[in-house]
């Protein structure tokens, strides 16, 4: 069994936490995260850590990111809601956070847009390539966090180990 760790980073209420909720089979309706998660998730020869980190503002985020975790992950899911322009903004924020402690602290980082359900009811999705480049990010995806089958948000995950 392959043991992989990964992190999900984002500004409050991006969905990070119902994200990893529905790939964990849990039922909790997730509320605002107040302390750092590490979550044990198995998925075929996969034994996965998958952390949550809490924060409502980009170097909140960054900051307790880099208090809980002081070693490499080994991959960085940067995540925003695809209706919220600031929240993509804030990826770059979190990002340059991270690098500012001398180190950068995962091997492979990709960018998730979250919420595709809501953005198609609205008419509008806030694309993300042109972050993606800027944050290292090797691919993009958007995903309905609330919506998707779980088979469908490992996806990202596994195509990045």
């Amino acid at each position: 069994m392959k043991r992989v760790i990964w992190a999900v980073l984002g500004v409050g209420g991006v969905g990070k936490t119902t994200y990893i909720y529905r790939l964990l089979g849990l039922s909790l309706r997730p509320r605002v995260t107040l302390r750092p998660g590490i979550y044990r998730y198995y998925y075929g020869d996969y034994e996965m850590d998958v952390i949550d980190v809490p924060g409502q503002l980009a170097r909140e985020v960054a900051l307790n990111f880099s208090r809980m975790w002081s070693f490499y992950v080994d991959l960085m899911v940067y995540m925003y809601d695809v209706t919220d322009p600031a929240s993509l903004r804030a990826i770059a924020d979190i990002h340059s956070a991270l690098l500012d402690t001398g180190l950068k602290p995962f091997r492979k980082a990709i960018l998730v847009g979250n919420k595709r359900d809501l953005a198609e009811e609205i008419g509008t999705l806030i694309e993300g390539d042109e972050m993606a480049q800027a944050v290292g990010a090797s691919k993009i995806y958007y995903i309905s966090a609330i919506k998707d089958p779980p088979s469908e948000l490992i996806r990202p995950i596994l195509e990045n180990l």
